[in-house]
């Protein structure tokens, strides 16, 4: 119940967010209709100004939409497919250490099921369990070494993207303190990775349980404790293979890479010129991901779009383009989480209830 109440208030944000965002948007484009026809919005009846607002509003957006370059928005789609495919080598590097040895077709496979479950299942089923669940019965139902593979993908994936940010915002110090809405992004982005960073060496940090009077009896009351105590110790099983966790790394730069440039393709599809080029990119959209990753929204959605909208909008982006791009972005990974739904149909007889889902992973 927890969980669907907590989907639930996410998804309300979500659609509270957007909704601002867009009547923002169409109100801009109203603005325009007024002034092309010389009209006061002041003069007309409310029922009729919000009628020209949300007949023009919508329609113009739609019309940036169909702006877009299909064979730049095609390049988009084949550079996030790269992302898929960096993505499963990654993961493949860290079954291993756990000697699950999964080949790569029937671990793309699971990846794509994974990708639908993230993308299309609200409920508490989602794709990380559910790519820990195959994982797991693929090889001695490993269970506890199962979901450590999925953890420290999830882990290392986020580290390395805010390695990125980190670096992007170093290079370009000045911009970031001299844009007052930048400069609050900023901040929240560095209290994002000051507090992943810490949250991830205390839970690494053997016996640090034991230190703070009580911390351990109060972890022991939690439910399953002991397949988090086992996940856990599965977990630092990687501080033993360093060579792994560098080449890991590195293919969490390549995945990053990839996802920006397939917004910058789309950007380009879409016309969009920002006043420093590609510059604009690299420095907003590790910025913009890796507060999308926190999980206020259903896969960031509202988040994102509203950081677009501002961010972008600093450099002469109008806000009806970069939200355009935002969510052509989410579009892209939509098409390769469709993929993923050919994979489940062909597997689904594999994939108990979601009840037992995860009390199979217990």
């Amino acid at each position: 119940m927890k969980k669907r109440l907590g989907a639930l208030v996410r998804i309300l944000i979500s659609v509270g967010i957007l909704a601002y965002l867009f009547n923002r948007i169409f109100q801009e484009q109203a603005a325009k209709y007024f002034a092309d026809r010389q009209i006061d919005p002041e003069t007309l009846a409310w029922l009729d100004r919000a009628r020209i607002v949300w007949s023009e509003g919508p329609a113009a957006l739609w019309a940036v939409f169909r702006e877009v370059n299909l064979w730049w928005f095609v390049a988009a789609l084949a550079c996030f497919g790269l992302v898929c495919v960096v993505g499963t080598l990654r993961w493949q590097l860290i079954l291993r250490v756990q000697g699950l040895n999964i080949r790569f077709p029937r671990a793309s496979s699971i990846f794509f099921i994974g990708m639908f479950f993230n993308a299309f299942m609200l409920g508490s089923t989602g794709g990380d369990v559910v790519k820990a669940w195959y994982a797991a019965h693929e090889t001695h139902h490993k269970k506890a070494e199962a979901v450590a593979t999925v953890v420290v993908d999830r882990i290392i994936g986020l580290l390395a993207l805010f390695v990125i940010t980190l670096l992007m915002m170093a290079i370009f110090y000045h911009r970031v303190f001299d844009d007052v809405r930048l400069r609050v992004f900023a901040f929240v982005t560095l209290g994002v990775v000051v507090s992943t960073v810490a949250l991830t060496a205390l839970s690494f940090w053997r016996g640090f349980a034991d230190k703070l009077p009580g911390l351990r009896r109060s972890l022991q009351k939690l439910p399953k404790y002991d397949t988090l105590k086992r996940m856990v110790e599965a977990c630092r099983i990687y501080a033993t293979h360093p060579a792994v966790v560098w080449r890991t790394v590195l293919w969490s730069f390549g995945v990053h890479i990839f996802v920006m440039l397939s917004v910058v393709c789309i950007g380009y599809g879409l016309g969009i010129e920002c006043e420093n080029g590609v510059v604009d990119y690299l420095l907003y959209l590790p910025i913009i991901n890796t507060v999308a990753a926190v999980p206020i929204t259903i896969s960031g959605f509202g988040v994102r779009e509203l950081m677009y909208a501002e961010m972008f909008g600093e450099v002469g982006v109008p806000q009806a383009q970069a939200v355009a791009l935002s969510l052509l972005g989410y579009i892209a990974t939509l098409f390769w989480s469709l993929v993923g739904a050919v994979f489940y149909l062909t597997h689904r007889n594999e994939l108990p209830p979601a009840a037992k889902l995860t009390q199979d992973l217990s």
